[in-house]
């Protein structure tokens, strides 16, 4: 993960080449930290930005943090919670610590708006085959949202599982533990409903490599 640094209020890290290859990611991440360094902050949200909107978690939380501390960009809470939301989501740790100052400070409609817009967001990415929002979805409905809903974090942990992501499987089965029988199996349901909507690409292609065996096979 990699992280601005102001000082001693954030962390930076980098791969080192030798272990990794510098992405254009890479570059840019290093870009907006120099920037940060130089005080030159309006650069650095420019890129934050971009990398943000492209779920790069680590970035996400640097542009709440620049954001909510209005450099170079107007002080927003609402908006760096947008963005420190998602950021937790992606497990980066601080990103913890800022959401709850932030949900301290912003009015209870201004929140309700902004779980309500990062939920959109993360289900655009649900639409666009996104593997990693499975768990993020999950996690939303345990980490962001007032009160718990089991019954949706089952859901989307049962459709992570399905997909084969790591640990998703052990956190749907203590999830469950959490919902009564009769819940679990209409949630079930659901979650199947979701998880051919997340592979219907791959079984139409599936499919139709059945059938050119079959027919490769008759003749």
């Amino acid at each position: 993960m990699r992280h601005i640094c102001l000082y001693s209020l954030l962390t930076l890290f980098f791969f080192s080449s030798s272990f990794a290859q510098i992405t254009e990611s890479d570059r840019l991440f290093k870009m907006a930290t120099d920037f940060v360094k130089e005080k030159r902050y309006a650069e650095a949200v420019s890129i934050f930005e971009k990398l943000a909107r492209n779920n790069e978690h680590d970035a996400q939380y640097n542009l709440a943090f620049l954001i909510n501390g209005g450099k170079g960009i107007t002080k927003n809470y609402s908006e760096a919670l947008f963005w420190a939301f998602l950021a937790h989501l992606g497990k980066i740790e601080k990103a913890e610590e800022l959401t709850q100052d932030l949900v301290d400070i912003v009015p209870e409609k201004v929140l309700r708006d902004v779980r309500e817009k990062v939920l959109e967001h993360l289900l655009v990415r649900f639409a666009n085959k996104d593997r990693a929002v499975l768990t993020e979805l999950g996690d939303f409905y345990l980490l962001i949202v007032d009160e718990q809903d089991f019954e949706n974090a089952y859901l989307w942990y049962n459709v992570a599982s399905a997909i084969g992501i790591e640990n998703s499987g052990d956190i749907r089965d203590k999830v469950e533990k959490e919902l009564e029988p009769d819940t679990i199996v209409k949630v079930q349901s659901a979650s199947r409903k979701r998880y051919e909507e997340f592979t219907e690409n791959k079984v139409i292609e599936n499919e139709k490599r059945i059938k050119t065996k079959e027919q490769d096979y008759e003749s």
